[in-house]
Formats: structure tokens, sequence, C-alpha cells
């Protein structure tokens, strides 16, 4: 009798399933992307977008940080961005209408700081650059100065054409007091005489929201220093249904790469292992005719629960030599987007063994091996899928990498990074990028009105629908990672918890086909040569030695979908 084919999620899991245990108020991964929702508003408006307003989309697991806490920050720096260019386009609105011309010197007068900051900032770039050593072809160096010299003599133009308006501006007036002797006359003079302090009230009135929102900032960054723990935002009902998410037992991933939100592929391989008779060890291998099993010598569900068995006893051993710090074994269950009836990402534990005997459903089943450390920056995951079939065992190995956070994010961990100094240098970027951030406050305004009716549309009102994708297309943690770890040290870790674990893997199986009377003979040479084999993360690609199949990205086949 074989199990019955798997159902698929249920609609609702069940009330002892409880929430996940949020990561250590230590992870510096939480609070690294705490500042990036301040710091970086693309990835804040994409942080929100693609998860918190993606009701119709279920979420990506969060590997080793807080997702409610981040985005409790997101939104509270949408807000702060909001209110900033509000400000903004209220005091220059209002000014083009009372005072057009002083708004006329105010933009000449921005446009004019704009260009000598950007190009003081392609110097500064260049020169760091060199600094540390990195590429820099004459070509690019001739054309990041030719830029800059054009960025100059455009400053210089607007500044000689302001000059000319005000004395233009300040003859005009002086004739026509001169010629009337009149009330207009003095009208004339005085609206002359007032005309630079209106200008310069209204220049002090447009860059004080961007130096005022970069303080206030700051003072939001001053509580996720070291050893702070980001505050939780106020609960709702959207968090709630988020945390639920958060504690399923099924990955619903969109596109082509199911492993959403483990980051960048480091090792990928897979081979099918005949199942027959091990010979007599007097007499020898028997007839090749009789070495095939009349029945299976086991099932994959009972070598998963020994591999499940073993490798989860490395996290509770006692003796340091014999454990590996942070690694937990999870069973987890993968769906496409498309083929999802129930926006629950919950597998009852009871149609488990159905999907792993059955492993030709859209249901696919992961033994998930993953070790997080150095505080949350790195996390290491492994998948392994096991199934029994047409007489063979097959098995597959995947491990992924998650690299720290965008090495911007880390600046309250740098010296200096708060503190007075912090505050005054927040003032100074405020007042020196102060042009770019009004140029795009009405267009960012009018960004956030577009989104935020988008987003007030209905949610996951309404049954599933064949077709539409609801699977996770990215998580908030790649959307936040850096490009490569900070140094070698990381490196080496991701390699060692991944090499540990495919080693005991092998190890744990070999052991198991033996005491179940299997010929481990090919086993072993495929097990040599996966061992051979090395692999490490470098900037997202794969570097690889030996004869394994392996992907150098973690890009999928041209034609078969794209990374985010």
């Amino acid at each position: 009798m074989t199990d019955p084919e798997p159902t698929g999620p249920v609609p609702n899991p069940p009330a002892r399933q409880p929430f996940p245990t949020p990561p250590t108020p230590a992870s510096n991964a939480t609070r690294h992307l705490c500042v990036g929702a301040y710091l970086d508003e693309d990835f804040q408006r994409a942080s929100l977008n693609e998860v918190y307003h993606q009701r119709r989309r279920l979420i990506a697991p969060s590997y080793g940080f807080d997702l409610i806490a981040v985005l409790g920050q997101c939104l509270q720096a949408r807000r702060l961005a909001v209110i900033r260019d509000a400000a903004i386009v209220v005091v220059l609105g209002g000014a083009l209408c009372a005072a057009p011309l002083a708004m006329t010197f105010v933009i000449g007068l921005l446009i004019t700081l704009y260009l000598f900051t950007s190009s003081w900032q392609v110097v500064r770039d260049t020169a760091r650059e060199l600094r540390r050593g990195r590429s820099a072809s004459a070509g690019v160096i001739v054309g990041r100065a030719v830029v800059m010299v054009f960025r100059i003599v455009a400053a210089l133009t607007i500044s000689f054409v302001l000059s000319t308006l005000t004395a233009g501006v300040a003859l005009v007036g002086l004739a026509g007091s001169r010629e009337d002797d009149g009330t207009s006359g003095s009208l004339s003079s005085m609206s002359l005489a007032l005309a630079p302090v209106t200008t310069v009230g209204l220049l002090v009135f447009a860059l004080g929201a961007p130096i005022a929102a970069n303080i206030l900032r700051q003072s939001q960054l001053e509580r996720l220093a070291p050893g702070c723990t980001p505050p939780a935002p106020a609960r709702s009902e959207r968090f709630d249904e988020i945390r639920r998410q958060e504690s399923g037992n099924t990955v619903v991933f969109a596109g082509y790469r199911p492993f959403v939100g483990s980051g960048v592929l480091v090792k990928n391989w897979g081979f099918a292992q005949r199942l027959v008779r091990a010979g007599d060890p007097l007499t020898g291998l028997a007839p090749e005719a009789n070495r095939e099993f009349d029945t299976a010598p086991f099932s994959a569900v009972e070598l998963l629960a020994h591999l499940r068995d073993n490798l989860g006893r490395l996290a509770t051993e006692q003796e340091p030599e014999q454990q590996l710090p942070g690694l937990t074994v999870d069973d987890r269950v993968f769906l496409a987007g498309t083929e999802v009836a129930h926006l629950v990402p919950y597998t009852d534990p009871a149609h488990l063994p159905g999907i792993i005997r059955h492993p030709t459903a859209p249901l696919r089943h992961y033994l998930v091996c993953q070790v997080i450390s150095w505080r949350g920056e790195l996390v290491t995951t492994v998948y392994v899928h096991v199934a029994v079939q047409g007489r063979a065992l097959y098995m597959e190995f995947t491990s992924t990498a998650l690299p720290p956070c965008d090495e911007r994010f880390r600046v309250v961990d740098q010296v200096g990074g708060t503190g007075p100094a912090a505050f005054f240098r927040a003032g100074i970027r405020g007042l020196l990028y102060a042009p770019g951030t009004i140029g795009r406050a009405p267009l960012n305004l009018v960004r956030a009105g577009i989104e935020a009716l988008s987003n007030s549309l209905p949610g996951s009102n309404g049954p599933t629908r064949l077709g539409y994708d609801y699977g996770a297309r990215s998580s908030v943690r790649e959307l936040g990672m850096a490009a490569d770890t900070r140094h070698h040290l990381q490196t080496q870790e991701v390699d060692k918890h991944q090499r540990i674990i495919e080693r005991r893997l092998l190890a744990v199986v070999l052991d198991f086909l033996e005491r179940r009377g299997v010929d481990t003979s090919e086993y072993r040479q495929r097990a040599t040569t996966l061992l051979n084999a090395g692999a490490i993360v470098t900037g997202g690609n794969l570097t690889v030695q030996g004869d394994v199949h392996s992907s150098q990205t973690n890009n999928p086949p041209p034609g078969e979908g794209a990374k985010r």
C-alpha cells in the first residue's frame, strides 16, 4: 500500500504552531538592516514594496535577523522622508507664488551648490579608489575629469548670470525710484531693499528641511549602536500576519530560484547511486543478476530520519570538539508560487512522508542544515534532498551563503559613527546634499502617493487564482547584503561550515548504506570526488576545483528566469 499523494499546504496552521523565536538582540544583521532603512532610500523602498506591502505574495524566510524590527524601522524612515519632502514642496511652492524673483535666485544658488559638491565627490571617489589600489584606467579618469570641469564651468556660468541679474534688478529699481517722485518710487526702493532678505530667508527655509531631517535621522541611528536592541514596532494586523508566515515550514518562491532568502549559491552536486547487495567477503560478489534488491532495503523517510538525528546531534554535543555551534536541522518544503492553493506557507507534518516518497509532485522536501555565525552577519545553509526511486538512491546537495550586510550600514559600529561628531557631520551632509534632496522632493512625493494608493488596494482577500505567482521574489536580507564577505576569515568561515556538514552527511549516509547491506564501492568513489572539490564565495561568484556539477553564479540559466 502506497502513501496517498500529498494534498499541499492546509488552509490554516494548527493553533499549537508557535511564532518563531526572533534572533537575539545582539544580531548585527538586524541592527545593520535597521540602519540601512535610514541610509539607503532604495533599500527602504524595496523592503516595503517587495515584502511589507506584498499581501498577495508570501514572504521569504528570515535567516539571522528580525524581519519585524527591520520593517518597523523602514516604515519610520519612510514617514520621516515623506515629512521632509512635503516640507520642502510647501516652502518652495509658497515662495514661487509669493516671491518668484527670490525663488529664481534660490534655485540658481542651489544648482550652483549641487554642481560644486558633485564635482568634489568625483575627485574624492577617484582618490579613494586609487588609495585602495583599485584599478582606474586613464580613460575613466579623463572622463571623470571632463565631467568635473563641465560642472565647474556650469556653476561659474550660473553664478555670473545670477550676479548680472542682481545688478540689472538693482539698476532698474534705482532708475524707477529716480523717475517716480511718488509712492511707487518708495515701494520700488523698499522691494529692492527687502529682496536680499527675502532670498536669504527662503534659502534658509529650503535648506532647513534637509538639514533637520539628517539630524533627526542621526538621532535614530544613535539607538542602533552596538549593544542596543532595535525598538519593536507597534503591533498591527500586517505584522501579525508576517510573523505567522515566518512560523511556516514551507517556502513559496517566485520565478526560477527556490532557495529565496538564502543568499548566493556556493556549491551544488547531485548523483544517483544504484542500490545493489554487498558481496560476501568470503565468497566474493554475487552474480550481477542477483545483486539488486527485490524490494528497496530502506525508504527515503528512514534515511532522512537517520540524517536528521545524526546531524542534529552536532548542535547538542557537550564537548567543543564534537559540536558545531549554531547548527539547526529542520524539514522544509519548497513550492513554486504558481502552484499554491492557499496563502499559508505551512504543510502538515503528517503529509511529509508522502511528499518525501513521491517527489514528482510540485511540493519538494529538503532537509535544511543552517549555521548562523558572526552574530548574524554570516548565514551558511545546506539543503539536502533524498529520493529512493528506480531502485536507486538519489542525493542532492546545495549550499548557500548570506554575506554581511552592505558596508555602508555598518557606520554605527565605526569610530565616530555616533555621538556629537556624527550629529555635526549629519548636518554638514544635509547642507551639501540639500540641492539633490530638494530637487527630488516633488518626484518623491508623487511616487509615495502612487505607492500609497496601490498599497491601499485589497490585499490577500479573495481566492487564489491559477497562473498567478504568489511566491516570494526576494528577501529583506538579500536586498541589504554586501557583494562579498568583508575579509578572508569570513570567506573561510562559510567554506568551513559547508565542508563540515558535507563531510558528516557523506559519512552518515555511508554508514547507513553499509548497515542495510548495500554495496558502497561506487558510493565511496563518488564521495572521494566530491570531497576533493573546493568551493569559495567571492562576490557572489563560485570558484570550483574538481569534477563537480556546480553553478558559477547565483543566476539561473539563460531563458529560465533571472535573479532579482
